[in-house]
């Protein structure tokens, strides 16, 4: 293995104009320097690309002639370029000048592992975690580990569940072992998905704090918008089908019922949740009928979703007790689901 493996830096960019010289900024300020940028254009409206062709010449800039999606962005990106490991990255993120390095020196350090997960903390509020890893309920769903948290209080290597996709690096080779990024997905839950994914095949996740990201949380979409909450429920429901054994597929029915009868409880009792705050800006019959567009979306694909779940399960290697053991060890309770904002 090379002493300074090659990386390509993926950055996924629909009208990202605001944050994204920041970003871009950033990643050329790194210590490690054997990498290739690769922005992914989503045919963007404002004048991202003009940024980049102008101020960034050195960036492969590619050009989508339409909104392909987060994960098939980040597909196209690393594509593009031959390396053997692959940062994807937001971009309305920006990292630490150190941040790549440390990813690297701990993949490197932990070959057991297929990706980093790094301490990404909030853009305005940095003493406060955004994500520090994913954890996992069983019904799909995950939820970024420590948010809004001291993020003083996540300073420990150890391993996590998967990467968020704000920030992760990733082995080449895992993509090419269990397939690229779902562009059914388009937005949410691909890093839960790819996380899977990589579990089930036995591989892990390693999470380093001193690589530190700065983040403007949910700038695309909005943190509690519809089309946010719609993707995130459909998707869910889309890696439970695509992973979990058949016994995990059927609890997982009876916990998103749980987590529904809980979100309400908190949304109307306590003012608390994600529920809660999609009511500040919708009512909660839309929310209701969002859950239902999101479940006939989901069940409408079934049989795509069972081709890939075939796919998937033919090369597992973990058994049932195994899963058992990683919502033990990375799950949140019904309550924590219910009350994540």
């Amino acid at each position: 293995m090379p002493a300074n493996p090659e990386v390509v830096v993926v950055i996924p960019n629909y009208n990202g104009q605001e944050r994204l010289r920041q970003c871009l900024t950033s990643v050329f300020r790194q210590t490690y320097t054997h990498f290739t940028v690769v922005v992914v254009d989503n045919a963007s409206s404002d004048a991202s690309c003009d940024i980049v062709a102008k101020e960034f010449p050195q960036i492969r800039l590619i050009r989508n002639q339409n909104n392909a999606g987060w994960g098939e962005a980040c597909n196209i990106g690393m594509r593009a370029v031959a390396s053997r490991y692959a940062l994807v990255l937001n971009n309305d993120a920006y990292l630490d000048d150190r941040c790549l390095a440390v990813m690297v020196q701990a993949l490197e350090a932990h070959p057991e592992c297929s990706a980093c997960a790094c301490r990404i903390l909030l853009w305005d509020q940095p003493e406060l975690a955004e994500v520090c890893g994913l954890a996992i309920y069983p019904d799909g769903s995950s939820c970024a580990r420590g948010r809004l948290e001291p993020a003083a209080q996540y300073n420990k290597t150890e391993e996590v569940f998967a990467a968020s996709g704000c920030c992760a690096l990733y082995r080449r080779s895992l993509f090419e072992t269990v397939g690229y990024f779902d562009p059914d997905f388009f937005m949410y839950c691909d890093d839960t998905d790819i996380g899977w994914r990589s579990q089930l095949i036995g591989l892990k996740c390693i999470y380093t704090p001193d690589a530190l990201v700065y983040h403007s949380h949910s700038q695309a979409a909005g943190s509690y918008s519809e089309l946010k909450a719609f993707h995130v429920e459909r998707n869910r429901i889309w890696v439970a089908m695509k992973h979990f054994s058949l016994p995990h597929l059927l609890l997982g029915f009876f916990y998103a019922l749980a987590r529904y009868a809980d979100q309400l409880y908190l949304a109307l009792c306590r003012k608390k949740g994600a529920l809660a705050q999609f009511r500040k800006k919708s009512s909660l019959g839309a929310g209701f009928l969002l859950l239902l567009k999101a479940h006939i979306a989901a069940f409408s694909k079934v049989p795509t979703i069972w081709q890939k779940r075939r796919a998937i399960q033919k090369l597992r290697k973990i058994t049932n007790r195994d899963i058992d053991g990683l919502f033990e060890r990375f799950g949140v309770t019904t309550r924590q689901m219910a009350g994540y904002e």
